[in-house]
C-alpha cells in the first residue's frame, strides 16, 4: 500500500462519526476535496457531491455513507447520561460496553448500563451512561476500540463501514487530480444511512443525485453474511437483502473486473488484481432505495470482519484486507475509464440472436 492509500485510510478513519453526527468526515471531505481543486456543493440534507471533469461525456456517480452505528446523548447530569441507540446492534452486546463520548472538550470514556431502560427515544432503545468526565445532551460515541490499525495485511478500524469507501473515493480522485485523468467522476457522500438511508432519501427527494449516469453504492460488507472472501478481492453486486439490482450497471462492472482481471494476470505473477460476485444478503444497502425510485444503480463491497462491531467474543473493531482495498480502487479507476455503454445488455445478446438466425428456419420447420 503506497502512502497516500495509507495516509488518506488513517486520516479519515480516525474521524468520530455517527448517524446525525458526520459533522467531522463532512469537513474533512469538503476541505480535502476542495484543496485538490474539486467542485463540492451540499444540500439541505447535509450531504455532499463531489465532482472531478477531466472529459465532457461518460462519467460515473460513486456514493457512500458517512455515517456508523452509535450512541447520542439525549440527557445528561455531569458524568450520569442517558444515551439513545442507533444503527443495527445487538443491545445486549452493547449493553455493559465501554465506550468513548466525544464531547466539546474532547473524547471522554465511560461505561454503557447492562440493560435498556424502559423508555424509548425515537424508537431507538436507551441507556443509561457512566462516564469518566461530564458529558452534555447532543454529544455522540461508540465502542471504545483503536480508531484505526494496519497488522498483517488487516486494516482494522472502529468504523470501517462506511468511512473505508469514503477513503477510497478521495483516493481515486486525487490520483484523476494529480494525473489530469481524461474521465469524469461524480462523488455523493450521504448522512444517516445507519438510520434507515435517510441521506438517501433526502438527496433524491431534492433531486440532487445525477440520474443520467450509472450510480455504484460503495459499501462494505459482511464477509460472513454474504459467503464471500475476506483477500478474495472487492464485490461485484448482484444485490442485497431486500433487491436484486440494475442488471446493465451489474454486468458493466462485473465485465470491467473481468477485464482487470485478465489484463492484471497477464502481466503480474503473485500479486494480480481479484474480484469476487456476490448477492450480498447479509443486509440492505442504499442501493436498494435508488433502485426502487428508477435510478440505474448497483455496487460493489469490501468484505468486512466484525460487522457493526461484533466480534466474536464481544465487541471488536470491524477489519478488511488491504489487498482487498487496493484492489477496490483499482476497480473504481477501471470504471471510470471504461465508461458504461448503453447498448451493454444488447450487445451481450447479440450472440443469441445471430444463433437464433441461423436456426430459426429448422425452428420454424419442426413447429
Amino acid at each position: 500500500m503506497d502512502n497516500l492509500s495509507r495516509t488518506l485510510l488513517e486520516s479519515v478513519l480516525s474521524l468520530p462519526t455517527m448517524s446525525y453526527h458526520e459533522t467531522a468526515v463532512s469537513t474533512f471531505v469538503r476541505l480535502y476535496a476542495a484543496g485538490i481543486g474539486l467542485s463540492v456543493s451540499e444540500d439541505r440534507a447535509g450531504n455532499l457531491l463531489v465532482k472531478y471533469r477531466g472529459a465532457r461525456n461518460g462519467g460515473v456517480t460513486f456514493a457512500a455513507h458517512m455515517d456508523h452505528p452509535g450512541f447520542e446523548v439525549i440527557s445528561s447530569k455531569g458524568k450520569s447520561a442517558q444515551v439513545a441507540q442507533w444503527g443495527k446492534v445487538d443491545l445486549k452486546m452493547f449493553g455493559g460496553s465501554r465506550v468513548i463520548a466525544h464531547t466539546a472538550d474532547g473524547p471522554v470514556r465511560g461505561k454503557i448500563g447492562k440493560k435498556p431502560m424502559k423508555k424509548a427515544y425515537l424508537g431507538r432503545s436507551v441507556f443509561e451512561l457512566k462516564a469518566d468526565g461530564k458529558v452534555a445532551k447532543g454529544d455522540f460515541g461508540a465502542f471504545d476500540v483503536p480508531a484505526v490499525e494496519f497488522s498483517k495485511g488487516l486494516i482494522h478500524a472502529l468504523a470501517a463501514d462506511n468511512l473505508i469507501s469514503v477513503a477510497a473515493i478521495l483516493d481515486l480522485m486525487t490520483r484523476f487530480a494529480i494525473g489530469r485523468a481524461p474521465v469524469s467522476v461524480t462523488a455523493l457522500f450521504t448522512r444517516g444511512e445507519e438510520a434507515g438511508f435517510l441521506g438517501a432519501f433526502a438527496a433524491m427527494e431534492s433531486k440532487f443525485i445525477p440520474k443520467d449516469q450509472p450510480l455504484v453504492v460503495l459499501e462494505c460488507s459482511s464477509a460472513k453474511g454474504g459467503g464471500v472472501e475476506i483477500g478474495g478481492g472487492p464485490v461485484v453486486r448482484a444485490g442485497d437483502l431486500q433487491s436484486t439490482y440494475d442488471p446493465a450497471v451489474e454486468v458493466w462492472i462485473h465485465d470491467v473486473a473481468s477485464w482487470l482481471f485478465t489484463n492484471h494476470e497477464s502481466r503480474v505473477t503473485n500479486h494480480g488484481f481479484r474480484y469476487q460476485r456476490a448477492l450480498l444478503q447479509g443486509g440492505r444497502c442504499e442501493a436498494c432505495v435508488y433502485i426502487a425510485e428508477g435510478y440505474p444503480t448497483s455496487g460493489i463491497a469490501m468484505p468486512l470482519g466484525n460487522y457493526h462491531n461484533h466480534g466474536p467474543k464481544g465487541y471488536a473493531a470491524e477489519y478488511v484486507s488491504q489487498s482487498d482495498y487496493e484492489n477496490y480502487v483499482k476497480l473504481l479507476a477501471a470504471l471510470a475509464h471504461r465508461p458504461m455503454k448503453r447498448t451493454a445488455m444488447r450487445e451481450k445478446v447479440e450472440p443469441i440472436w445471430k444463433h437464433y438466425r441461423e436456426l430459426r428456419k429448422k425452428l420454424m420447420a419442426s413447429s
